[in-house]
């Protein structure tokens, strides 16, 4: 009698069922990070085009470096994660790579509109 009574099989068929994640690894969370900090760039960027007036071209030409920053992070956070985190880690890289580059571009349009 140790508690075999209050067992419910059904949970433990539930528990089957219910799919395993892997734990994010600390260099998915670097990478998640990455990309958040593209996509504020990039809201603050696009905010910046929004206005009347074009942005001062030291503002633009800041914008254009921290995006390449946030591009060449997504690149070495995408090398970290290939062989010490999850597939999670891998979408996140990718993704602030895309959104990196993609805001340089932004930007250097900024830019030259400047």
């Amino acid at each position: 009698m140790g508690g075999e009574a209050l067992r419910l099989p059904a949970l433990d068929r539930l528990r089957a069922l219910r799919p395993t994640l892997p734990r994010p690894a600390r260099w998915d969370w670097a990478a998640l990070g990455i990309l958040l900090a593209g996509l504020v760039l990039t809201g603050a960027n696009l905010l910046l085009a929004r206005g009347d007036e074009p942005a001062p071209a030291g503002v633009a030409m800041l914008f254009v470096f921290l995006h390449l920053a946030v591009a060449c992070g997504g690149l070495l956070a995408l090398g970290k994660t290939a062989k010490e985190g999850t597939g999670l880690g891998n979408l996140a890289a990718v993704g602030a790579m895309f959104v990196g580059l993609g805001g340089v571009m932004l930007a250097s349009a900024l830019w030259a509109m400047a």
